[in-house]
């Protein structure tokens, strides 16, 4: 299973500027049809969640749809708004904020479903959730979806972070799938202060090395919501020695292999911006993991599903365990 979070420069304000990562949002360009190309090819369904900032033809447009009622984060890189007058007329003046073709391009394709990122890539653990600015952020967020016929069922919280308000507001608007976090420990969500150093190398030794343990994951019913939870986090190659890579996709790997033979989910998860420089190397990774779901879907029959799809196969199978109501 793969889901991939597409933001543009409004996932990454937090830590990046145009000046410093620009090239990575403009590479997502090709990154994304690329990737679309490989998954019709091959056969393979991905889930992906838009931020609702970047579904618009014009800037005009984008204001119009703003919510009235916005957050008061506490630390100013995390209030997504700030950076509203930075964005430019329209999607070919600015590929950095707009990019509605490519949400377009994705609709298109077979097997693939449009999500939801939230509207401003909303935090919900950064502060004291303000339930009813993110009610109107997810209110924004389906409206962007409006003029593509689509309405939503599935949320990725920007930073996994899942809140049982934030669930509770999303289940009542019919959003009742989500990316929960992975399964470690060190996955489980928190704000900016409690991702340590200690916690950050943590996460990223065990992408090369399982030091917990398999991410072979279930799907979990958790009232009125559906956990579809995170395996690992896709790192990309960033150049130099390719030898880190390679450990990473062989555990990947062993970790589907896993999977398939057990008839559980394995859930692989990423950025296109990821994909944004060494694009030819990051798409020829990607294609290996897809070749090699391919050989496990024909020995195992081991499906390449959607959240949505996972969600409802994992219900339809509770329903008729007996006992089941």
């Amino acid at each position: 299973m793969l889901s991939l979070d597409l933001e543009l420069m409004w996932g990454v304000y937090g830590s990046h500027s145009i000046d410093s990562y620009g090239q990575n949002i403009l590479g997502v360009r090709r990154a994304v049809p690329a990737m679309l190309d490989l998954f019709e090819a091959e056969g393979v369904a991905a889930t992906w969640a838009c931020v609702g900032l970047l579904m618009f033809e014009n800037r005009d447009a984008l204001r119009a749809a703003l919510p009235h009622r916005r957050p008061q984060f506490s630390n100013a890189r995390d209030d997504t708004y700030a950076f509203i007058d930075a964005v430019g007329p329209d999607e070919a003046s600015d590929p950095y904020h707009f990019g509605l073709s490519l949400v377009r391009e994705i609709a298109a394709r077979p097997d693939q479903e449009l999500a939801t990122h939230t509207f401003a890539h909303f935090y919900c653990l950064e502060d004291q959730l303000d339930v009813p600015a993110f009610a109107a952020d997810i209110d924004a967020a389906i409206a962007a979806f409006e003029p593509l016929n689509v309405r939503p069922r599935s949320i990725v919280f920007p930073r996994n972070q899942v809140t049982k308000d934030a669930q509770a507001v999303c289940a009542a608007r019919g959003i009742d799938v989500y990316r929960g976090p992975g399964p470690f420990r060190m996955d489980r969500p928190g704000g900016r202060a409690q991702q340590s150093t200690l916690r950050r190398g943590l996460r990223l030794a065990n992408s090369y090395v399982p030091l917990c343990g398999p991410a072979v994951v279930d799907v979990a019913r958790e009232g009125d919501a559906t956990n579809v939870p995170a395996s690992r986090f896709l790192r990309p190659y960033s150049g130099g020695a390719m030898a880190p890579a390679r450990l990473q996709i062989n555990l990947i790997k062993r970790e589907m292999a896993q999977a398939a033979r057990q008839n559980r989910l394995f859930h692989l998860w990423f950025h296109p911006h990821n994909f944004g420089t060494h694009t030819d190397e990051n798409l020829a990774l990607l294609a290996e993991i897809v070749a090699f779901w391919r050989n496990l879907n024909d020995r195992f029959g081991w499906p390449s599903r959607t959240m949505a799809q996972a969600a409802d196969a994992a219900r339809n199978t509770a329903a008729q365990m007996p006992g089941a109501a």
